[in-house]
């Protein structure tokens, strides 16, 4: 009997690659995909038909209860920078609690996909994920956290799109200070290293990992290296604040004219970026994968190589 695997935000950046690497072993794995809209739960139900996708309330225990009935594993991704973001994490580490002490329960494993540094509470998507992780660390599950960086793969797709440009040296408007270092994340990288812990299991049990993909590199290095790949010498522009949250706000929540509540989660975000980065190790993404971290150049390449198919 193949073991249930819950997965939330299924429809998601990280999920979308993530599912392709369970879904084909239904001999070992039944995949429950959890998703918020109507429009995401009949792609999901048309992609992979023999996965049991759900719409759920992460609000309502009733729904998170549904969520984790039956699995083995809940893969929970929190939706980022919902105001009452640590109240829906809570829910489902409450409702996998409730789930893992019923008489004959299969539930043996909780993994978050959290975010690297969540003390960093000037960061209020860092901040909420924090109490997430606290909850979670007391109480009576089995569970693994992982910690995702900046991922690359937000912008590289902007920058990609550059190689079309008539100019030799086209203009990138950069959403934060070109000059301040991330240790960037990869999403091909993190999937990866999830399947391992999911499929893994008890080996990474009570384990906190960083999955970033670079060593601290300079926003302006790392938008460059691509332009190598491209063949174009890139000239960087720092994107108006105020700009930067609007488009923030539209591509998060698709509309711009959303709440001061909801706007200044990644007002903040983008305050810190501006100022600070994001430094992370990519060792513990090198150890869980056996290989070394892809880079920008090299997510690059896999992409256009994509593109050309």
């Amino acid at each position: 009997m193949p073991e249930l695997i819950a997965l939330t935000c299924a429809s998601g950046k990280q999920c979308s690659q993530i599912i392709p690497r369970l879904y084909p072993q239904s001999s070992r794995y039944k995949l429950r995909l959890v998703v918020k809209s109507p429009i995401s739960l009949a792609r999901l139900q048309d992609q992979y038909p023999d996965a049991e996708v759900i719409r759920a309330n992460l609000n309502d225990p009733h729904d998170c209860a549904k969520i984790v009935d039956g699995a083995s594993v809940v893969y929970y991704v929190s939706p980022g920078f919902e105001p009452h973001e640590t109240r829906y994490g809570i829910n489902v580490v409450a409702a996998a609690v409730e789930e893992s002490q019923k008489p004959g329960s299969k539930f043996s494993h909780f993994v978050f996909s959290s975010v690297l540094h969540t003390h960093l509470r000037k960061m209020l998507n860092h901040d909420r994920k924090r109490e997430i992780e606290e909850y979670l660390c007391e109480s009576p599950l089995a569970w693994t956290v992982l910690q995702p960086s900046h991922f690359m793969d937000n912008t590289m797709a902007r920058i990609l799109q550059l190689k079309d440009s008539p100019e030799p040296d086209p203009v990138f408007m950069a959403a934060q200070n070109p000059e301040i270092a991330f240790s960037f994340s990869c999403v091909y990288d993190f999937a990866e290293a999830s399947v391992k812990v999911i499929e893994e299991r008890s080996k990474h049990f009570y384990a906190t990992y960083q999955i970033v993909s670079t060593w601290p590199t300079k926003y302006v290095d790392y938008i460059q290296a691509i332009g190598n790949v491209i063949g174009k010498n890139i000239k960087i522009k720092q994107a108006p604040y105020e700009q930067v949250i609007e488009l923030y706000s539209k591509n998060i929540f698709g509309d711009s004219n959303v709440e001061l509540e909801r706007k200044e989660g990644p007002a903040r975000m983008l305050l810190y970026y501006n100022g600070r980065g994001l430094p992370g190790n990519p060792r513990v993404t090198e150890w869980l994968l056996n290989r070394p971290a892809t880079s920008p150049a090299e997510l690059a390449k896999m992409l256009l190589g994509d593109l050309a198919k």
